[in-house]
């Protein structure tokens, strides 16, 4: 029996989904375009972190030699800003007005907030509630990082501190992943576009506005949307062209076995080498996977709504993110109630989170009315992986979550 006619499990599809990977390469970009995207290098500090003792509180900075001694009082040798080359403490009694962000004076080592500071005169007098310490209100030189340390290992999905991080030792620009052309498909005479007048028999497309949202909230954004009629010839033409121009093709519907389920056939037709169609699970049996010339991996979900969103979150998403050079991290929670399945198929149960006890995830069951009824997910949060083999899965059980 030929591979794409073989039922495989869950655990199989995504091995073999992991195998053809496609990595997209990396390209340059500026600090402002590569948030959300995957680092292909380490930022390294350029020099220590902080570079100087810094001053971390506006205030007075003076020898706590002179504190110690018992001086309350201290003449006031001028001000220092941040920006500016540190001066010199030429009086060891005396001490300069510092602000957050100045390098400390040379000559001191501890600095009291303005706020127990009374000023006149050309003095410093300090409150009864002030203290004082070795290096107090200091932000010390090279406590933080030393030059030449990893601030950013390669791998990381870069957020705003990552870009702050980046800016401070100088990287303009950083090698990140190159994001892929991804192209949504979806399939059906019965289809609307949502701006367009509905009849009786028709339904709106809404599994590839889905598919896009959850795209665009990970980072993605050369996407691009298609709609192909139920009619083969045109079906192979327009596929022909949308791989030549993508990376990853995302499609709904038409790949289980009615008469104008055309997507498989058309796509072997055209080159693209079936890896499995079907997988033992539950909803989204009809699941089928292909690669094309060009390391070109092809998705072709079943196109009922819940089929197509369990399927892209089980198995797309972490296979665009590893492609994109970031590790698995699955995510797990607690079953929260009883739960009864009499198939040897792999579950995917629909799921609210709540909190638990000592901070665990409890994911609550929230079935739907079958892999039609795309309005039962509007109160859930994700759902839970229940593997096949068993028919029980008692309160408690610790399950693998995918979060919407």
């Amino acid at each position: 029996m030929s591979t794409e006619q073989t039922l495989i499990s869950v655990r199989d599809a995504e091995r073999l989904i992991a195998e053809h990977g496609a990595p997209y390469g990396t390209l340059r970009l500026h600090l402002n375009d590569c948030v959300g995207r995957v680092l292909h290098e380490d930022v390294v500090s350029d020099r220590d972190q902080p570079p100087f003792h810094r001053v971390a509180m506006d205030g007075i900075a003076i020898r706590f030699a002179g504190w110690e001694s018992g001086r309350r009082e201290f003449r006031i040798e001028g001000t220092h800003h941040a920006g500016e080359p540190a001066p010199t403490l030429q009086d060891p009694d005396g001490c300069y007005e510092v602000m957050t962000g100045s390098v400390l004076p040379q000559g001191c080592d501890c600095v009291i907030r303005v706020e127990d500071i009374h000023v006149a005169n050309g003095a410093a007098t300090l409150s009864e509630r002030a203290t004082a310490g070795l290096m107090q209100n200091v932000h010390q030189h090279g406590s933080d990082r030393s030059a030449g340390d990893i601030l950013i290992g390669r791998g990381a999905r870069l957020t705003s501190p990552h870009i702050a991080i980046a800016a401070s030792v100088g990287m303009g620009e950083l090698s990140v992943d190159r994001e892929p052309a991804i192209a949504l498909v979806s399939n059906g005479d019965e289809l609307v576009d949502v701006h367009e007048s509905v009849a009786p028999y028709q339904i709106r497309r809404s599994n590839i506005y889905a598919v896009e949202s959850g795209l665009r909230s990970r980072g993605y954004s050369d996407l691009h949307r298609f709609h192909l009629p139920d009619e083969q010839a045109v079906v192979e033409r327009g596929l022909e062209q949308i791989l030549e121009d993508h990376d990853v093709l995302l499609l709904s519907g038409g790949v289980s076995a009615g008469q104008h389920d055309f997507i498989p056939g058309a796509l072997q037709k055209l080159g693209v080498r079936p890896v499995f169609h079907k997988v033992l699970q539950r909803p989204g049996l009809p699941f089928w996977f292909g690669v094309a010339e060009g390391n070109k991996q092809v998705f072709a979900m079943p196109g009922n709504p819940v089929s197509t969103l369990i399927c892209f979150y089980r198995y797309v998403v972490p296979q665009l993110a590893i492609n994109a050079g970031l590790p698995r991290e699955p995510e797990f929670a607690v079953l929260g109630e009883d739960t009864v399945f009499k198939k040897d198929l792999t579950l995917f149960l629909p799921v609210g989170l709540v909190p638990g006890d000592g901070g665990l995830r409890v994911a609550e069951p929230r079935p739907t009315h079958g892999s039609g009824d795309f309005c039962g997910l509007a109160p859930t949060d994700g759902f839970v992986e229940l593997p096949a083999g068993a028919d029980r899965f008692p309160s408690g059980t610790i399950c693998r979550l995918y979060r919407w």
